[in-house]
Order: structure tokens, then sequence, then C-alpha cells
């Protein structure tokens, strides 16, 4: 009988929902997971009770249980985020789990719990109400509140910060900060737990995050506690969200088996190792280290003694923008013919923001050659070496250049892994999930349907951070939303029909892409057919899109 996993994911979307269920079929366990629809999203609360129902009957059988304590405590993470509950009334809630551990001491429980992000944006459709008219000053005044109070404001600065109070009502500052407190004083509580021995691993990671904040300065405050009260070995802060879910899984298999992985990273860039990327704080070597800890896994010594050689294309200066990518690969300007009336506006402004030409610079330095990497990536694999491709030069969407090169060739169904979306906090953990469980399977022998479940998960992989992020997801911005007359937002479309619609003109995308890498992977000779199914928009915005994967193995 295979081992059960029970997992209560943090919302409704794919990545949180749909992955841990190809990684726990690739590891070899059953997943149990709650409805779809009890889970929470930005437009309809969670189903708290029957999720608490759920969770109860779950634990009474399962062999491990995986919590976000954001879905326990608030509805999910957007709710995190908006709730204004009181602390004594969230922390009732998360009260089940001491019971259940009670009722199961040896049930391993591993869990997170979500420092929460400062977004930039002044937009409330992940945020509180009053988020669309302070959020971009409300960022900025954390960061410089954060200064001030490590002595590292410059007296511009100071001057900045007492301006922004200014324009920020007392009311609203109050409001946010006092929902700050709260969650805090829930983090602080859970180590307290885990202490006590209700959690067997607990990650607070940090949701978006940047070189200073109000959330960096509760983060530094949690981690001086793990190291204080001496939990270092069961817990860990850094930045990231969304892959928590994955980590938790493979970190569960990695205890249950007794397996401590060893990794050797290898870079595209030879400046790659020390750069610091979109809402991280921290240089992309230290964040490999960082999520090598639910795992029990360290930087191996040599190539020769490790258990996976993770290749990590990485920015040579500075990490851009995913998406915009191929407007360079194009060409395309303000002046180019055949644009919708609203793009060459769009094109004049983008065009002058400095993450556009980090883009741009980033895919035209002579300081990261693609070409090389992948040379060296097809001379590792032809070997015989284990080898995973985490790819994080690009925020939001693989590197265009590198995808490219990788999909003219079938041996790509060989890697352990590959990864390229949302922050390099959320590729690392993806892909070191999936590259240490399929190390781990190969080593006891996989058996078919583990090496089903592998294929599927790559050929998604690659279908949606390449395929779909990095180019089909410009050309719906570009194309698509004019051609429906929206504007050129990344927002929840918040008509059925105009979302339908959308998602009509996504599903056609899809489907070329899917054949032409469903053709690659034929090649290889591991796979007969792959198919997709259920093309959509989950949160009905092009942010993200979901589907789901069907491969077929070649007879031998």
């Amino acid at each position: 009988m295979k081992p059960t996993i029970a997992l209560l994911p943090m919302d409704d979307r794919p990545v949180n929902y749909d992955y841990p269920g190809y990684l726990a079929r690739l590891a070899g366990y059953d997943l149990a997971l709650p409805p779809r629809e009890w889970l929470g999203n930005p437009w309809r609360a969670s189903q708290h009770a029957r999720l608490v129902d759920w969770l109860v009957q779950a634990a009474a059988t399962a062999d491990g249980l995986i919590v976000a304590i954001d879905t326990l405590a608030y509805g999910g993470l957007i709710p995190s985020r908006t709730s204004r509950e009181p602390l004594p009334q969230v922390l009732e809630r998360l009260a089940i789990l001491r019971r259940i551990k009670g009722d199961r001491p040896e049930l391993p429980i591993l869990a997170s719990s979500v420092i929460q992000r400062i977004s930039r944006h002044n937009s409330s459709e992940e945020e509180i109400d009053y988020w669309a008219v302070f959020g971009s000053r409300m960022f900025r005044l954390s960061s410089l509140v954060h200064k001030l109070e490590l002595g590292e404001a410059t007296l511009e600065e100071k001057s900045e910060c007492e301006t922004l109070r200014a324009q920020i009502p007392a009311e609203v500052l109050a409001d946010y900060r006092a929902g700050r407190q709260r969650n805090h004083a829930v983090n602080r509580e859970m180590l307290d737990w885990l202490a006590q021995g209700v959690f067997d691993y607990l990650i607070l990671p940090q949701d978006d995050t940047a070189d200073y904040g109000w959330n960096i300065a509760e983060a530094r405050l949690l981690q001086a506690k793990i190291r204080r009260e001496g939990l270092s070995h069961k817990a860990i802060t850094y930045p990231g969200a969304d892959e928590i879910g994955c980590l938790l899984l493979a970190g569960f298999h990695c205890r249950r088996s007794g397996f401590q992985p060893r990794v050797w990273p290898r870079y595209s860039s030879a400046h790659s190792a020390q750069v610091i990327t979109a809402y991280e704080d921290r240089p992309i070597h230290e964040l490999l280290k960082a999520h090598l800890a639910p795992l029990r896994g360290s930087l191996a010594e040599s190539p020769e003694q490790a258990d996976l050689l993770l290749f990590i294309n990485a920015p040579a200066n500075v990490q851009g923008e995913g998406m915009f990518q191929w407007i360079v690969w194009e060409g395309l300007d303000p002046r180019h013919p055949g644009l919708q009336p609203s793009v060459p506006a769009y094109l004049q402004e983008l065009m002058q923001e400095s993450v556009f030409r980090n883009t741009r610079r980033e895919m035209e330095t002579p300081q990261r050659s693609p070409e090389e990497f992948t040379r060296a990536l097809w001379a590792e694999l032809a070997a015989g070496r284990r080898v995973a491709l985490a790819d994080v030069a690009y925020v939001n969407g693989a590197d265009l250049v590198l995808g490219n090169l990788l999909v003219q060739r079938p041996e790509i169904t060989g890697l352990l892994a590959y990864g390229g979306w949302n922050t390099a906090g959320n590729t690392l953990g993806t892909v070191l999930a999936q590259a240490i469980l399929r190390a781990a399977t190969l080593a006891a022998g996989s058996r078919p349907e583990q090496d089903q479940a592998q294929m599927e998960f790559l050929f998604l992989r690659f279908l949606d951070d390449y395929y779909y992020q990095a180019r089909e997801r410009s050309k719906a911005w570009l194309q698509d939303l004019p051609a429906l007359g929206l504007p050129l937002s990344g927002e929840h479309l918040s008509d059925p029909e105009t979302a339908q619609k959308l998602d009509e003109r996504i599903r056609m995308r899809m489907q070329p892409a899917a054949d032409e890498l469903e053709e690659v992977f034929k090649r290889s000779g591991q796979v007969s057919r792959v198919k997709i199914d259920g093309v959509h928009l989950p949160w009905q915005r092009l942010f993200e899109v979901g589907f789901t994967v069907k491969a077929t193995l070649a007879q031998d």
C-alpha cells in the first residue's frame, strides 16, 4: 500500500493544488487534497468549516500532513493580507493542529506560515482595499522606516519618510500595521508550537521580499528567534511562497527515506552566483542553500560527490522581466506595423522603464552564454549524470533564448527537473523538489507510473514556463487583450463572458505549442503520446495558466 500524504494547500491555484499531485505520484505516494472549490481565491471565500472537518478526517489515517497555516488561520494567502480578525480568534482556529498532534503524536506535520508581503504596486486585487490608492507609497514608507530603525537612512530619506507619513492617512497606516502585527504574532506562536513538538518542520517564507521593509524586519526577528531557541534544524525563513507545498512534500520524503541530498550548482555566468534577483534579499547562491534546508540537503564539494548537478541559468547583472523578452526578440517598437491601436502608446511608455531596459540588456549581454550553458548541459546528460535545470535569469518566465535552444533537443526528457516561473525562490523550490524526488526514485528503482508522472510534470513545466510565460502570454497581452477591447493589464477580469473569450484564445495558443513540445518528447523514445486538457486561466487573468497533462509511455 502506498503511503498517503494529506495536504491543505495555500489556495486553489495550480502551483499550490495541482503540482504536488504530480510530485506525489512521482515519489510513489497517494496525495489527499480537499475539494478545490472549498479553497479560497480573490473573489471566493474558503469554506473553513469543511476544510477543518476534512483535515481532521485526513489526519486520522495519513502518513504525513502538510499544512498551509494561512489557509487554516485566515482562509488562504490573499485573506491573510486582508483579514481584520483578532489574534485570539485566529489562534483558536489553529488549535485543531494541537489536537491532531495530541491524538497522533507519531504523525509528521510539516507546515508553512507566510510572512506577509508588501506589494509595491497600487492595486487592491490581492491586497486590502486601500492598497489601490496608497500601495506604492506604503511600500516605500516601509522600506524607509526600516532603514531609519537600522540607522542607515540618509537625511534625504528621513525627509521623504516624513512626507510619506503626511500623505498616508493615520487610520490607514494604523489599520495596516495592526494586521501585520497580528500576522507576526501568529508566526512567533507557530515557532513556539514547533518547539513544543506540534510541528516537525516549519517554513516561514518571505513572500515577495526586498532589501528593506517591515516584512524584512519581521523575518530578521523570526530568524533570530529560530537561532536563539535552537530550532534551526527544523525551521527556516527565506524568500518564497508558492513553491512551499512542493518543497515540503520532497522534505517529507527525504526524512522518511533518510535521504540527505548533495547538490553541485553550475551557473550560466561567472557573475551569477552573487546576483540578487527581484523579490529576493540574498544572492542566488545563498538562496539555493536556504531552499536545501527543508530537504536536509547541502552543497557538494565537487560534481563527483553530488547526488545531482543543478544547472542554474541566472542573470549576469540584473534580472529582467520574462514577459518583455518577446518584445525584444521580435524587435517590436511603437512604429511596428500591424499593432493594435492601444499598443504603440503602451510600448512607448514601457521602453522608458528600467525593468524593460534590464530585460533587453540581459538578453544582449556578452557576460552570459546560453549556448555554452546548453553545450555543457548536453555533455553532462550524455555522460549519464543526473542533471536538473533552474532558469532564473528573468522573473515571471523562462529565458526565451535558452528555452529555444533546449526544445530543439529530445534530451530534455532526461532532465531530473526543469523550471523557470515567477520568482527565483519559486523556481528553485519546485525544481529542487522534483529533482530530488526523481533522484531518490531512480536510486530505488522507478516504476512505470512514477516515470509517467515524471514525464507529465516535466512536460508541464516546459509548456507553462517557456511556451506560455515567455512566449504566448506576451502575445496574448499585446494581441488578445486589445482585440477584446481590454486594457493592457494583468488584473482579474470581473466579466465572466469576457474571461471566457480570453480563455478560448489562450486554448488556441496553447494547443500548437503543446503539439510542438509533444514532438520533441516523442523523439526521445520515452513517450509515445502527450496530451493536454482543461486549458484555462484559473484566476481569470494572464499571470498564470492551468491545464492537465497525460503522457503515454513508449513500449519497450
